[in-house]
């Protein structure tokens, strides 16, 4: 960011790195990320995945996350204010990671004033609602049960539990339908009925603008509701996207190599037909 861009105030949203010792790129990308984007903001919102498996805060100790908290840690000293919020990966992320980095843990989702709107974070994956199987196995999976496991057991019988289930959710995904794991329109429509002036999400890694129509026409030409805006961010396997949020808008940017450039791309999905079925209305 340039001198002017500094002296204006600025969130950044970004989710979906996947860190692991095992990819010393992206953990090297994190770093950059925050060096070069993140540097002078007034908060950084990171919405779920951030790690590829998190089995608790034994986790910390690892070297290569301990220098992801204190990267953090050392932001929120300089005055950004940091925002975990839990993916599907590292739900496990609790008060003490909170400590660790400075900032605060808020689960799957929570509402914020950015920068004058009314906004809604989310992982993203409890948009996915065709996916069946899996929203009904959250509730176990990220129940007590799961807790009290994670708080007593060996971390390398956790570790080992972690890799198991992990394989297992690849299997379970490369045999559903594409579809299936995408975000449901209605939901998020139904979602923004609460009056949200914006909602941000990653989770899926297709990033974008998604702009969905509403009443007879859907872009409020007919006096009925005006179009709502979904700003979807992106996986980190070659470049992120994140957004940055300021008093003008939400904006999709991808870094990559240490470059920033604006991500145009723009989906739109017209308002439903009368009738159709609104649990799964594309």
């Amino acid at each position: 960011m340039d001198q002017a861009e500094s002296r204006v105030t600025f969130s950044i949203l970004a989710s979906d790195f996947h860190l692991t010792p095992a990819d010393p790129a992206g953990l090297e990308t994190f770093h950059a990320f925050l060096r070069d984007v993140v540097s002078g903001a007034q908060a950084l919102y990171l919405l779920g995945d951030v790690f590829e498996t998190w089995v608790g805060a034994k986790h910390v100790r690892w070297p290569e996350y301990r220098a992801v908290f204190d990267a953090l840690r050392e932001l929120a000293r300089r005055g950004t204010a940091i925002t975990l919020l839990h993916g599907n990966r590292d739900f496990l992320l609790g008060s003490r990671e909170a400590a660790a980095c400075g900032g605060r843990v808020v689960g799957e989702e929570v509402e914020v004033d950015l920068h004058g709107r009314r906004t809604l974070l989310l992982h993203g994956d409890s948009l996915c609602t065709a996916d069946v199987g899996y929203q009904r196995s959250k509730p176990l999976l990220r129940g007590r049960l799961i807790r009290v496991l994670s708080a007593t057991l060996p971390f390398a019988v956790q570790l080992r539990i972690a890799g198991g289930l992990r394989g297992k959710s690849k299997r379970s995904v490369a045999m559903k339908a594409t579809d299936t794991m995408e975000i449901v329109p209605a939901e998020v429509r139904r979602r923004f009925a609460s009056g949200y002036d914006a909602m941000v999400c990653g989770h899926v890694h297709r990033p974008g603008l998604r702009v969905y129509d509403r009443g007879d026409r859907g872009d409020g030409s007919d006096g009925g509701p005006r179009p709502v805006e979904l700003h979807v961010l992106g996986a980190w396997d070659d470049g992120g996207v994140f957004a940055r949020a300021d008093r003008d808008g939400i904006g999709l940017h991808r870094y990559r190599a240490g470059r920033i450039e604006p991500f145009p791309l723009v989906t739109r999905f017209p308002a439903p037909v009368p009738g159709a079925d609104a649990a799964t209305a594309w």
